[in-house]
């Protein structure tokens, strides 16, 4: 897997700054050591849904989010996908924290930029299932945006049966064990259905897909 410095940099909060070698040698030996250790994984299912103002139904789970229903709106199918990087990130990353905290730094950065990537493909394989070829699709949409509870997390562990399938699991407070891993909820739908395509379209940078206008690493526009 190719890792992109500049994002990498961003999680660093070096966007647009010039870094000196030893840095920028020190992220590809980390890279490196990441792709090495890592076993990423993914599943992903396909549903028909139910959609009001407020809220998604898709087969036994329902959430109520006035987020979650106008990201979809306009949509006649869901996708909900999991994908992990495995427990090597978090073995790697406890042994950098103990041994070198810069590196274990540059390590969680490198691991956002590898998850988004992965998410990015696994997202595009999705969008060419038979299922919604040639639906319009979202961005992905994951619990903890907005008013999307993170307790949903456990309902699409669930849907998906992602621990036997790829020994992903979740801490008594949802939080997703290997930790770099990610869940989400991407809607299909007939571009003349949905609201503000155009809109849409170009909404489609990594930062403006989350609903954290206050994070510390969004993209100014």
């Amino acid at each position: 897997m190719k890792i992109s410095e500049k994002e990498v940099l961003r999680y660093l909060k070096h966007s647009g700054t010039t870094i000196d070698e030893r840095t920028s040698a020190l992220i590809e030996q980390i890279a490196s050591e990441l792709t090495d250790k890592t076993s990423p994984k993914n599943v992903y299912g396909i549903w028909d849904c139910r959609l009001d103002s407020n809220a998604m139904q898709l087969d036994s789970m329902t959430v109520n989010s006035q987020n979650l229903a106008g990201h979809l709106h306009g949509c006649r199918r869901i996708a909900l996908m999991a994908v992990t990087l495995g427990t090597g990130a978090d073995t790697l990353i406890r042994r950098y924290s103990v041994q070198d905290m810069e590196k274990a730094v540059i390590a969680h950065a490198v691991c956002a930029v590898m998850i988004e990537e992965y998410c990015d493909t696994i997202e595009n394989e999705i969008a060419q299932k038979p299922e919604v070829s040639g639906l319009y699709h979202t961005t992905r949409f994951s619990p903890g945006y907005g008013d999307f509870d993170i307790v949903h997390q456990k309902d699409i562990l669930r849907l998906l049966n992602c621990s036997s399938r790829i020994g992903l699991t979740l801490t008594n407070g949802y939080m997703l064990i290997p930790s770099k891993s990610v869940t989400a909820v991407i809607g299909f739908a007939r571009e003349t259905s949905l609201q503000n395509t155009e809109e849409k379209k170009e909404n489609r940078t990594k930062c403006e897909r989350c609903g954290d206008e206050l994070c510390a690493f969004r993209e100014a526009n």
